[in-house]
């Protein structure tokens, strides 16, 4: 992040970058959709007419009209838009924003030239707000709703396609063209009550399916394990909407809340890949960096990775489920960093935290658990199967019901955050004490606790 202002003459030049784990395409969108635009830019859009010549016209937050518009002077799809901004108080403000592809991701450069006015500083710190807002609002673009329904997770996904419905379901049905985008491949023939196959590395109920709806070229929806599928399809001037749902099963951990952290990411790369099979392009390819970002979207949307208090009489237990990826073999060697705990010597240190006084390791069982001693209580770190893939941790500490339970659950939402990252190949140092307090309050504000200011 490169943020500079200087003087030009009698005027100012304000200059930001920010890079984004998300393609151009994406953050465009939220440059140039007026709701979205809307979501971060310092007025609302009343109008935006994206075309080189074309205007933006803009209201005051809470609805009223406002003189204060802009002329678009340069306009390169999914790379670059500028524009003035006209405002009787201040003058002209020439506004540009560009987009360069990086890897899977982009950069953006902000720049904002205008005269001298006696707001220059604070244009500087509010666009840095405003900057923080728009990474947030490009983070939730094509993120999944999430709903409970009868006890069952529900996620939701709406995308507009430039095809007509008769080809999408083509592109929904065909298990040749399943294959280019559908996370399995697929055998099955679109009739209701038909069976289904999964194919090539799933075994079990993971392999088995049935057709529940068909009503072509409208409706396909089937059971696939313990989940429900359903796409429908709406047409629309220049293609068709596409809704598409997944109810899990909420009963474990082939679709229970903190599975969405891991459903959520992989439904948006498959209808990435749907939309790019359509285009006749290759599916955008997807690594590790970018699956965190999304992952961590929706553990941020949906409050999936916070954690749990149970108090029972002068104890408090605090506990954590964390849905992972990543087997229990590999999870294990990065928390012990061949260091393996020993009973009655210390906690390794990735399992553990600075906001911790922690004793000797009481019980160990070898790439499965650690329990270990703390200033009035315990800590177990536990590493369970998760079904189909991955590790499902859960991590639980006891403490006296007096103690500073806000900061305990605090502690623990960042450790469990930078272990997240870690196994995803991003190591976060130093320890992020802002992080820990934004929690922290969150956490006290949830419990009934105070915190004072500053601790």
């Amino acid at each position: 992040m490169t943020d500079t202002q200087r003087r030009t003459g009698s005027g100012w030049q304000l200059r930001f970058e920010r890079r984004y784990a998300h393609p151009p395409a994406k953050v465009w969108r939220a440059l140039t959709d007026p709701e979205h635009l809307s979501a971060w830019y310092p007025f609302p859009v009343a109008e935006l007419d994206l075309r080189l010549g074309g205007l933006i016209r803009f209201r005051e937050p809470d609805g009223t009209p406002t003189d204060l518009h802009a002329e678009i002077t340069e306009l390169e799809p999914h790379r670059c838009l500028a524009f003035t901004e006209f405002d009787e108080e201040t003058g002209e403000h020439r506004l540009r924003l560009t987009l360069e592809p990086d890897g899977t991701g982009c950069v953006l450069t902000f720049e904002h030239t205008f005269a001298d006015n006696p707001w220059a500083e604070q244009t500087f710190t509010g666009w840095q707000g405003c900057l923080d807002v728009l990474a947030a609002t490009v983070r939730r673009i094509d993120l999944g709703v999430l709903d409970d329904v009868d006890g069952h997770p529900v996620l939701r996904y709406e995308r507009r396609l430039a095809h007509s419905p008769e080809r999408v379901w083509r592109a929904l049905t065909d298990p040749a063209e399943m294959a280019r985008w559908f996370p399995a491949g697929v055998e099955a023939v679109p009739e209701v009550g038909a069976p289904m196959r999964f194919t090539p590395d799933m075994r079990g109920e993971f392999a088995e399916g049935r057709v529940l709806e068909c009503d072509p070229p409208a409706v396909y929806a089937f059971r696939w394990a313990r989940s429900v599928l359903r796409f429908e399809l709406v047409a629309v001037t220049g293609g068709c909407l596409l809704r598409f749902s997944h109810t899990l099963s909420g009963t474990d951990t082939t679709g229970d809340r903190p599975s969405v952290a891991r459903q959520g990411p992989g439904w948006e790369q498959c209808l990435d890949g749907l939309a790019a099979v359509l285009d006749g392009a290759a599916p955008p390819e997807r690594d590790g960096r970018w699956f965190l970002g999304r992952a961590e979207a929706y553990l941020e949307e949906y409050g999936l990775a916070d954690g749990a208090c149970a108090r029972d009489g002068d104890t408090v237990e605090v506990r954590f489920e964390r849905d992972l990826v990543q087997g229990p073999e590999v999870v294990w060697s990065t928390l012990t960093e061949g260091d393996p705990p020993v009973v009655g010597a210390a906690a390794p240190m990735r399992f553990t935290h600075g906001h911790l006084e922690s004793g000797a390791v009481t019980g160990v069982e070898p790439g499965r658990a650690v329990d270990y001693a703390v200033a009035g209580g315990a800590v177990r770190f536990e590493l369970r199967d998760q079904e189909p893939i991955g590790t499902r941790l859960v991590v639980a500490q006891t403490l006296p019901a007096a103690a500073d339970t806000a900061l305990a659950l605090a502690a623990w939402h960042t450790h469990l955050e930078l272990l997240f990252a870690a196994l995803h190949g991003d190591v976060r140092c130093p320890w992020p004490e802002e992080r820990t307090a934004e929690l922290r309050r969150r956490y006290a504000e949830r419990e009934g606790q105070s915190v004072t200011a500053g601790e």
